[in-house]
């Protein structure tokens, strides 16, 4: 069991203000603000990573078939020891 000792006077207020509102125990009302809170992020990290899987998608299918590589770009550019062409 961990103890949690919480300094900021504002916090402790709103922590005994939603343990009341809620009817329960200060502790009761913290840990299901976290488990809220804890919720909400995972969400907003699984929504954040769909855009960007869908980005990349988009980006995929705008690339055409015959458009060269990477390697093929670099190689394009610069010499065997790296310098510009």
């Amino acid at each position: 069991m961990g103890a949690l000792n919480i300094k900021d006077a504002d916090v402790a207020k709103k922590a005994r203000k939603l343990a009341k509102l809620k009817g329960t125990t200060i502790t009761a009302a913290v840990s299901e603000a976290l488990d809220e809170s804890l919720r909400a992020a995972a969400n907003d990290r699984e929504a954040r990573e769909k855009r960007i899987d869908e980005a990349l998608a988009r980006f995929r299918a705008a690339i055409p078939p015959d458009a060269p590589s990477y390697e093929e770009i670099m190689e394009d550019m610069y010499d065997e020891n790296g310098a510009p062409k």
